[in-house]
């Protein structure tokens, strides 16, 4: 009993100076059986998750799946998440990164190395191990913000921008997806008039628009000085996206008035890699800086010469 109390202090120790927490779950039961450290990641207790998680299991499958997720996650890896529970159905490990919390306490990113245990050819248990990596993630989004954002608007820059957009377009080939170019209107001679300084704020502006507008899973990068380009994913509805455009075109910063021009193409009707996306979606783009203050789609060209064709 001496030797199995020391094996205990002595896993203990490692697991906390690690930062590693150790859980088992009973998937027929949909029951937490085991947490092991807890405390030493999310603040909280092994006993009081298990007594916090254990009515879940008298849950339908979806609703425990949903209980379970806004305990533990975040709902941004939602997707990353039950991708991963796939994999433990099929009895496959499977290892993956994600926001963790327990109940009330901060999300702090976490990898998660999961094994299912196997009986009669079905999962029946899972054993995790949940490691904290908040440390390792701060040092790499900082290496990526050297590396791959615009130092000034945390927008991708130019280079990895196109090679994100090449990727997806590759990666995602069955969906349809739209190229967007955003210009700023006359901002040379705003600059000339009000200062580099104004110039910047409006710079500012823009940026944080296209980030409040668009999703995480779209990219977004600056292209140039005062443009900036989107690859929006997987568009379900036109309309929406429409929509979004609009509200891109004007708005205010510090009470000075911006606005700007849109050109949009669309993969894959309009092309299928970034270079013919591109070269539609400027064509685009400079249709609509004739008119200011206005988004414009490849296919509005199109049809417009055909109508002019047709007269």
């Amino acid at each position: 009993m001496d030797e199995l109390k020391q094996y205990q202090e002595r896993l203990h120790i490692a697991l906390t100076a690690a930062k590693i927490c150790i859980f088992e779950v009973d998937i027929t039961k949909q029951l937490y059986t085991f947490f092991e450290n807890a405390e030493a990641i999310f603040g909280v207790s092994d006993d009081t998750i298990l007594k916090a998680v254990q009515p879940y299991s008298t849950l339908e499958p979806e609703a425990y799946r949903v209980a379970v997720s806004s305990y533990f996650s975040h709902p941004d890896d939602g997707e990353v998440i039950a991708d991963a529970f796939e994999h433990i159905l099929k009895g496959d490990p499977v290892t993956y990164e994600a926001r963790m919390k327990a109940g009330d306490s901060e999300f702090i990113w976490c990898r998660l190395h999961m094994t299912p245990i196997i009986e009669n050819g079905k999962s029946v248990r899972m054993i995790g191990v949940i490691t904290d990596i908040s440390d390792i993630k701060k040092r790499t989004d900082s290496l990526e913000r050297a590396v791959f954002r615009d130092s000034f608007t945390g927008l991708y820059n130019k280079k990895y921008t196109i090679s994100l957009i090449d990727r997806m377009l590759k990666k995602e080939g069955n969906l349809q997806h739209a190229l967007i170019i955003v210009d700023i209107d006359n901002f040379k001679r705003f600059n000339d008039t009000y200062g580099h300084h104004e110039g910047d704020k409006i710079i500012e502006g823009v940026s944080r628009q296209i980030k409040n507008t668009f999703r995480k899973e779209d990219i977004a990068g600056r292209f140039g000085g005062d443009e900036f380009i989107m690859l929006v994913r997987d568009i379900a509805d036109s309309e929406r996206l429409r929509e979004k455009l609009q509200g891109l075109t004007y708005f205010t910063v510090d009470g000075v008035s911006c606005t700007n021009s849109i050109g949009v193409s669309l993969f894959p009707q309009d092309g299928e890699d970034f270079q013919e996306l591109f070269k539609r979606a400027d064509a685009a783009l400079y249709n609509a800086k004739v008119q200011k203050e206005k988004f414009m789609f490849y296919t509005e060209i199109q049809e417009q010469a055909e109508n002019k064709a047709a007269e």
